[in-house]
């Protein structure tokens, strides 16, 4: 028995370890010299009313330091009626980057196919700053 502890131990914290670096791969990646974060949302603007399977545009942009940066992707996660909203934007840091920090946007796109009231949040890097919109689905 006084064996296999430690051995259990060992097997816990290599697992631990692994998700953590899976974690870690999905927020920053480095290679070809492109970095991706997630970024700071500064303003969202959407209808507030939709209809059943119509697709609405919401316009969220964030600030950005450079002419470098450019926008990667969204990541969506819906749990009933919320929707968790995250920007990733992509920085070639093999170049000089240095410019003016001015305002960039792109379009989320989202589309229910049931009527109720949807809240879209729009999550900053730490999660705790966020833009939250209400859309009517009807």
């Amino acid at each position: 028995m006084n064996k296999i502890l430690p051995v259990i131990a060992i097997l816990l914290l290599l697992s631990a370890a692994s998700c953590q670096k899976s974690e870690l791969k999905e927020m920053v990646n480095t290679d070809n010299f492109i970095s991706v974060k997630q970024s700071t949302i500064a303003s969202v603007n959407g209808p507030t009313m939709a209809a059943v399977n119509q697709e609405v545009k919401f316009t969220v942009s964030w600030p950005y330091e450079g002419n470098c940066q450019t926008f990667k992707s969204f990541k969506a996660n819906t749990l009933s009626d919320t929707t968790q909203i995250k920007l990733f934007t992509a920085t070639n840091v093999a170049e000089d980057c240095s410019g003016k920090e001015v305002q960039r946007s792109s379009v989320f796109k989202f589309k229910s196919d049931k009527a109720g009231i949807f809240y879209l949040k729009f999550l900053g890097p730490d999660s705790t700053h966020a833009i939250i919109d209400t859309l009517t689905v009807k």
